[in-house]
């Protein structure tokens, strides 16, 4: 009989992959606005026969709204101790008001049409194959519900192919 040997998910995650306990940040552009929104909920897998990611963004961000103008983002992935004023101020304001990117010197590089971040260590391009919005009737633990949409701020569910990934 062969014998298995418990393993934390953290160690087996790397570079890229690595979502767990840290943010990122999702850029997405229409052409002629970019913007980017620091994002905590997301994962890789595959599903349709596709490599895939999965994120979230709330529907009132405004990076929703050019995700869905392009059907294409990245994902971005910055040391979280390195760039945490970044990324605080990247969550406090709108890039609706302002250039946020400038605001927290962040510089914006492209890999054909698709803007990332140029800090990131490591950036994973994708494409846009499924978005559907969360809603509060799909919850089997209605506490999870209570805890994280207690207004109409949802999350849009984005299933993205990944296209690329590019490491430093």
């Amino acid at each position: 009989m062969r014998v298995f040997q418990p393993v934390d998910p953290e160690d087996v995650e790397s570079g890229a992959y690595i979502f767990s306990a840290r943010k990122f940040l999702v850029t997405a552009g229409d052409g002629t606005r970019v913007n980017t929104t620091a994002v905590s909920n997301g994962g890789v897998g595959q599903m349709w026969g596709k490599r895939v990611v999965f994120i979230c963004v709330r529907e009132n961000r405004y990076t929703k709204e050019l995700i869905e103008a392009s059907g294409e983002f990245s994902l971005s992935f910055l040391d979280n101790n390195e760039y945490r004023g970044a990324i605080k101020y990247l969550e406090a304001v709108s890039g609706r008001d302002e250039d946020k990117l400038k605001g927290a010197r962040l510089n914006i590089c492209y890999h054909e049409s698709v803007p990332f971040i140029e800090e990131s260590s490591n950036v994973i391009i994708c494409k846009v194959l499924y978005r559907k919005a969360i809603g509060t009737d799909g919850f089997v633990d209605e506490t999870i519900c209570d805890e994280f949409y207690k207004g109409d701020n949802r999350h849009i569910i984005y299933v993205g192919e990944i296209i690329k990934v590019l490491v430093r």
